[in-house]
């Protein structure tokens, strides 16, 4: 397997994990009726998260080959569409009644977390198994 096709293989396995959250939250939701306020804006912070794990992954540039300024710019409309959707969340937390704000900012802060944890044993496996790094020295 080469670093392409495990690098997929562990964004799919974060989207599964984001999924099941995303279920098991719904499931809270319907069960825990008192504290439905906080389950509603965790669930409002899963999707923007959601979107965080879309625009950090799949709007990577894998194979078409995007380097230099084009790449760099590429990576500048994905952090300021990151910015949008957090404001957005926010706004739509603090102006819809019942939900809660602060679980918002966390359910959108998992999607960061997705992408760290994910991506952090891919990155320390990749430094392990290529030698490039220290034929240099």
């Amino acid at each position: 397997m080469n670093e392409v096709e495990s690098f997929l293989l562990r964004v799919r396995g974060m989207a599964v994990v984001g999924a099941v959250l995303a279920a098991l939250t719904g499931v809270c939701w319907a069960v825990f009726g008192a504290i439905r306020a906080d389950m509603n804006g965790l669930l409002l912070g899963e999707v923007g998260g959601a979107y965080v794990v879309y625009s950090m992954v799949r709007q990577g540039h894998l194979k078409d080959g995007l380097e230099g300024k084009a790449l760099f710019a590429s990576g500048m409309m994905g952090m300021l569409t990151r910015l949008v959707v957090l404001v957005a969340v926010m706004v739509v937390a603090v102006k819809t009644p019942g939900v809660n704000p602060i679980t918002a900012l966390v359910g959108y802060l998992l999607g960061f977390a997705f992408i760290f944890f994910g991506l952090y044993g891919f990155a320390r496996n990749r430094v392990k198994s290529s030698g490039e790094i220290f034929k240099g020295k």
